[in-house]
């Protein structure tokens, strides 16, 4: 197993690599600079601003008189500084790709992402992100799971009866409910008018729990059906197998085979799942965050995507790559752990 965890990290640098090429053709090749400064700036911005932004971002360097000369527009008017031109070769140099690319794995390397549009450290505002998401994110996730294992195995223990068939019907109603009117309906009356939870915000430490409860319940509420039915169905397919039946002909008891059993030979599945899931959880709930004023990492996204911040979804973009491949590594170990059939070499 050793040896086959060392060969895959060693993997790693080459897909971070290949992720690495990709992001930079997205963008910053396949978008001129002048474009994407119009795109972050605005149509009215001076050409000044445009390359004043451009030589922040790498794509150009001042040449001695350049900044000599953009030091005096600093102090003109803005309607003076807009009489002045430009011209390419004598005030400032256009940076080869090669050299762009240089500094640009450079920079991921550092986990320098760079500034946002607020002028703040890019890493900054990601750490800043990560613990309210993660906070929201990570109990949620794991109080789902455990209630849709549960009622799996409750299904798979009583199937084709009155049981399995409420299970059944009721996760399928909670799926046909749309999520968004669900949080809605619990901001509306269990926040809002009942004033059983703050509508909006977020604080530190133990006092962010009054926060999360409703979210996470939310959360717990919009995902359960899906999950109950999944694991259902992967249970069932394992209480057929012959096994099950050997072991109920030799009189074991039911919940030995579910629990024993069941559960174990059903973990394959759920881990590939969970670690898919595990993965992303760092972005936090894009949806429950922007709803209820969590600080967290999807609520960055999400503002970073309305105000065209490259900066950011870049890094966003990056780190789910990163946490992908160890997800990928997590799960093949994990197989080897629950099942001794399965071994890495």
């Amino acid at each position: 197993m050793f040896a086959y965890i060392l060969r895959k990290l060693l993997y790693m640098p080459l897909i971070l690599f290949g992720v690495i090429l990709l992001t930079f053709t997205l963008f910053y090749m396949v978008a001129s600079p002048d474009a994407l400064a119009k795109l972050r700036l605005g149509e009215k911005a001076t050409r000044m601003q445009v390359l004043d932004w451009q030589a922040s971002q790498g794509y150009i360097e001042w040449e001695d008189a350049g900044l000599a000369k953009k030091k005096d527009i600093q102090r003109m008017s803005t309607a003076d500084a807009k009489l002045v031109e430009f011209k390419e070769g004598t005030d400032y140099t256009r940076s080869s790709w090669v050299g762009l690319f240089g500094k640009y794995v450079k920079s991921v390397l550092l986990l320098d992402f760079g500034k946002d549009r607020t002028d703040k450290p890019v890493s900054e505002r990601l750490w800043e992100g990560l613990g309210p998401s993660l906070s929201l994110t990570l109990p949620a996730f794991f109080i789902a799971e455990l209630v849709g294992v549960f009622f799996g195995l409750f299904a798979a223990m009583y199937k084709m009866t009155r049981i399995d068939y409420s299970i059944v019907i009721s996760s399928i109603l909670v799926m046909s409910i749309n999520g968004i009117a669900l949080i809605m309906f619990g901001q509306k009356f269990l926040a809002a008018d009942w004033a059983y939870f703050p509508v909006h915000g977020y604080d530190t430490g133990l006092a962010a729990a009054r926060f999360l409860i409703l979210p996470i319940c939310l959360y717990v509420l919009v995902t359960i059906g899906e999950k109950v039915r999944f694991n259902r169905i992967v249970m069932l397919d394992e209480t057929d197998q012959d096994y099950v039946r050997t072991a109920r002909a030799k009189g074991l008891d039911e919940n030995k085979v579910l629990f024993k059993h069941v559960l174990r030979n059903s973990l394959i599945p759920l881990i590939t799942r969970w670690t898919v899931a595990i993965a992303s959880l760092y972005v936090g709930s894009l949806v429950l965050e922007s709803f209820f004023g969590i600080p967290g990492l999807g609520s960055l996204t999400i503002d970073a995507i309305a105000n065209n911040d490259v900066a950011v979804v870049r890094a966003i973009v990056v780190l789910g790559a990163v946490s992908f491949m160890f997800a990928n590594l997590m799960s093949d170990v994990l197989y080897a752990v629950v099942d001794p059939r399965v071994r890495l070499e």
